[in-house]
């Protein structure tokens, strides 16, 4: 029997890495740990990487990068090629490549703090930072009392959603340090303002400016505590004191902010005017999704809505040429599957339902799809002493995360939320439902959201179209109150904006649509398949009739108030201020039917939302047609 013939050597991959790195993709991002050459083979490459350190150093860097990318395709895992490399990727703002050259680094052994403190601040530096938790953790791991880490944390996790996990780290960063620094202080009156503690944020910018440097962004975000607190002059002032700082020029977040308040005076063309310098200085780079969105703002005010839509379209198209954001509609759409999967008429019969939680407020659910009107709603609502307002920092989505550990806990099976909910039928996990929305009364309670006379608490978390079931099983007797508008005018208010929400939707108006469907869908299949107390208010309404429908509220509540009075007076002093203070406008009419002024912009929308608008009654009047 002859030999078998040796099976031919795989040929090398010539494919590069996607990332940019400049490295071959096995080599890097698709790097296989079992093949590379063993680190202890690195000094057979150490002539070179010695050549490209003096070339980096005498700023020859394509001499330098040659070397490199020659040592890494031998020698993968060699931290000094790959610092250098890295530096170099950095200094040319390839990111990506940055990233995925400072991930391998902070893996090697010996591990250190300050790589996985730049991964960190590499992924904050592009919005993702959630992925920048765990490199921060990691750096906290091995450096538990470096105060740079508590504070990276404290930003992480405030610009995640959990302002008082961020407010701790800030506040053992402060105690850590030997004296006061700005830039932490700014930040951690930053997040105070984030929990609508507006006076203990003021108070903690005015230690930030105490110094004889006053620092722009401090000034700029008192001045945004300021406003919120209905103190529009002082705002006015400090941001006028931003403006001409010497540190001030080229500062286009405190420009933004100056046209912002333009706008909220009422001087549209002044707030085009300071939008127009900042594109002349900064010229030929592009004005971002902020400043697009706000100087279409300024142009829809002057009635010029052409050029409004043309803005609107710049910026969106920033996020997805520079910013390369694309619309997934996966996470979309696994929600709604499981909540069609889990919430059927047949398999919640044996759920339990709690009792109402003894001597606390009652969760009002202000339900409604992104720009809907659910703000403006709330804010009416605030005006009454026994309600006091959550806005977004009510605790359901953490509660939805919570039950399924606690489902398994308690002996039930290993499910995901909202499946888990099935867990709770039998034996000691009938008590979960109850644990869960006494831990949510704890929560509103411990973050400070209701006052001691507060009878009630409005909840419009932007998560609630996905999180109506568990409200509903947690909560069975709590007023839902859906705020309905014109889907045009929702998909379109939307798209005027610099937000993107799940599945980067937000960077077409297609992809707002889809968002809106499913989560009208998702709400639409929950009402179905089960009883709750449900009105719905229609956003028209709320504003051309703003009285007889904020009646129509209390009452469906069950509260006795005086609408016309609550209508007319001062916002009210509440514990937590809600972050739309700071623009809040009197009732107006300018959203509605505003559809109408942009014409025929809506092709790519309209399939989806057509059914919706026939659905909701609005294809029904001339008013209601797009």
């Amino acid at each position: 029997m002859s030999a078998a013939s040796p099976s031919p050597a795989p040929r090398p991959d010539p494919a590069p890495c996607a990332c940019g790195s400049g490295l071959r993709a096995r080599r890097c991002c698709a790097l296989d740990g079992g093949g590379p050459p063993d680190p202890a083979h690195h000094a057979l490459v150490a002539p070179q990487v010695e050549q490209a350190r003096a070339a980096r150093t005498a700023g020859r860097n394509r001499e330098a990068e040659r070397l490199l990318l020659q040592v890494l395709d031998l020698a993968p895992l060699h931290r000094e090629a790959l610092r250098l490399l890295y530096e170099i990727r950095h200094a040319e703002r390839r990111i990506p490549a940055a990233i995925a050259l400072v991930a391998r680094i902070a893996a090697l052994p010996p591990e250190t703090p300050a790589a996985h403190v730049q991964h960190a601040q590499l992924l904050i530096g592009q919005g993702r930072h959630a992925e920048a938790e765990a490199p921060a953790r990691r750096a906290l791991l091995l450096a538990p009392r470096d105060p740079s880490v508590h504070h990276l944390l404290g930003m992480i996790q405030t610009e995640t959603g959990r302002p008082t996990s961020g407010e701790r780290h800030y506040r053992m960063a402060e105690a850590l340090i030997e004296a006061p620094n700005p830039t932490l202080l700014g930040n951690l009156a930053w997040n105070l303002r984030q929990q609508g503690r507006l006076d203990e944020a003021a108070a903690v910018y005015g230690q930030a400016l105490s110094g004889p440097a006053r620092p722009v962004r401090a000034l700029a975000g008192l001045a945004q505590v300021e406003a919120g607190r209905g103190r529009f002059d002082a705002a006015e002032a400090l941001l006028a004191e931003a403006g001409t700082s010497a540190a001030a020029p080229g500062d286009r977040m405190v420009a933004a902010l100056i046209a912002l308040s333009r706008l909220r005076a009422g001087d549209a063309e002044a707030a085009l005017d300071r939008i127009a310098a900042t594109e002349a200085a900064i010229a030929p780079q592009p004005l971002l999704t902020t400043e697009l969105a706000m100087r279409g703002r300024a142009l829809e005010r002057l009635g010029r809505h052409d050029e409004a839509w043309a803005a609107y379209l710049a910026g969106r198209d920033f996020q997805r040429e520079r910013a390369r954001r694309r619309f997934d509609p996966a996470p979309i759409e696994a929600r709604l599957a499981g909540i069609r999967e889990t919430f059927r008429a047949d398999r919640l019969a044996g759920l339990p339902r709690p009792a109402p939680v003894a001597n606390a407020p009652v969760p009002v659910f202000l339900l409604g799809t992104p720009r809907s009107g659910s703000s403006l709603l709330e804010h009416l609502l605030a005006q009454a002493a026994e309600i006091d307002p959550a806005d977004n920092r009510a605790p359901l989505p953490g509660l939805g995360r919570l039950l399924p550990r606690l489902v398994e806990g308690f002996g039930g099976p290993t499910l995901d939320f909202p499946a888990a909910l099935e867990g709770t039928v039998a034996g000691e996990a009938q008590d979960i439902p109850a644990i869960l929305a006494s831990r949510y009364v704890a929560l509103i309670r411990a973050a400070g959201i209701v006052g001691p006379q507060a009878r009630f608490v409005t909840d419009r978390h932007p998560e609630l179209p996905w999180l109506l079931g568990l409200a509903n099983t947690l909560f069975p007797g709590a007023p839902v109150i859906h705020v309905l508008r014109h889907p045009l005018d929702v998909v379109l208010s939307g798209f005027a904006q610099d937000r993107l929400y799940e599945g980067n939707a937000g960077v077409t108006l297609a992809s707002l649509a889809r968002l809106y469907d499913a989560q009208m869908n998702a709400i639409a299949h929950v009402r179905g398949q089960t009883t709750m107390r449900y009105l719905p208010v229609r956003y028209e309404d709320l504003v051309t009739d703003t009285e007889a429908t904020l009646r129509r509220v209390l009452d469906f509540i069950g509260l006795a108030a005086d609408p016309a009075a609550m209508i007319a007076a001062p916002p009210r002093a509440v514990p937590r201020v809600p972050a739309y203070r700071a623009e809040l406008e009197p009732p107006h009419r300018r959203g509605v039917f505003r559809h109408r002024r942009f014409g025929d912009v809506f092709g790519e929308a309209m399939p989806v939302l057509a059914p919706w608008i026939e659905r909701l009654g609005y294809a029904a009047t001339p008013e209601g047609a797009a």
